[in-house]
């Protein structure tokens, strides 16, 4: 007996220092949104014809590119922040491109008369597809807001080439003497700073024209930090208004 459970302790000592190959942990690959800084992005359809937009919400992959691309999915949260009715959006979903970390999520916006005095909200959350998994809960979810009311962007870069401060009314002119409708860093660079310039000084043409011709009734802020003060353009004709 002695014998035979000697030679049982013996064979589980070899057992166990037998060199067993370790299986290497691999990651499941998943996608969060990105500006999880940003409360929610907004969306005017001011200056817009079309009755839907195509709205771009960008997230970026956690684990490794890939060879092929690859697409995953959202759904609408049917939570208080969303109020949006159905039949104003539609979601798309999303592709990462081949060899990229980074993506964009479809949603297509619809404009409707209700929108000319009402804004409407959404909030959709990524879900697993084939290719990913929804990443970091807390980065899964995002809102979407739009309407055909002025909605007045960061004044991050319109401030050094149209005026210091923003207000509904100086964009609206913005809008409608250039088109430029928003004017984030990407759009800087795209754009080019030379380019911005000669929009702004169409509007500065246009803001000092009419305080010209309507000395009475000139361009003020009508809200934000200058509400009440004239509308001053940074770039402007000097040649012709100085």
């Amino acid at each position: 007996m002695n014998k035979l459970i000697t030679i049982a302790i013996l064979a589980l000592i070899v057992a166990s220092c037998e060199k067993k190959e370790i299986t290497a942990f691999k990651a499941e690959e998943a996608v969060n949104f990105i500006d999880t800084n940003v409360v929610a992005y907004e969306y005017s359809f001011l200056g817009n014809p079309s009755s839907e937009y195509i709205f771009e919400l960008p997230v970026r992959i956690i684990g490794n590119s890939a060879d092929h691309d690859r697409t995953f999915k959202a759904e609408a949260v049917k939570d208080s922040a969303t109020n949006a009715p159905d039949n104003l959006y539609e979601i798309l979903g999303g592709t990462v491109k081949a060899g990229e970390f980074r993506g964009m999520l479809r949603v297509k916006l619809k404009n409707a008369p209700q929108l000319a005095t009402s804004k409407v909200s959404l909030r959709v959350r990524l879900i697993s597809s084939e290719d990913f998994n929804m990443g970091n809960r807390e980065s899964s979810t995002f809102i979407v807001r739009w309407t055909e009311q002025v909605v007045v962007p960061s004044w991050s870069f319109y401030r050094y080439y149209f005026t210091t401060a923003g207000s509904t009314l100086a964009y609206k002119l913005i809008v409608q003497t250039t088109g430029l409708r928003s004017l984030t860093s990407a759009e800087h660079r795209t754009l080019t700073a030379t380019a911005v310039q000669a929009m702004g000084t169409v509007f500065g043409d246009y803001v000092k024209q009419w305080n010209l011709d309507h000395p009475n009734n000139k361009l003020k802020h009508d809200d934000g930090t200058l509400a009440g003060q004239e509308i001053a353009p940074i770039y402007y004709t000097r040649s012709k208004y100085d």
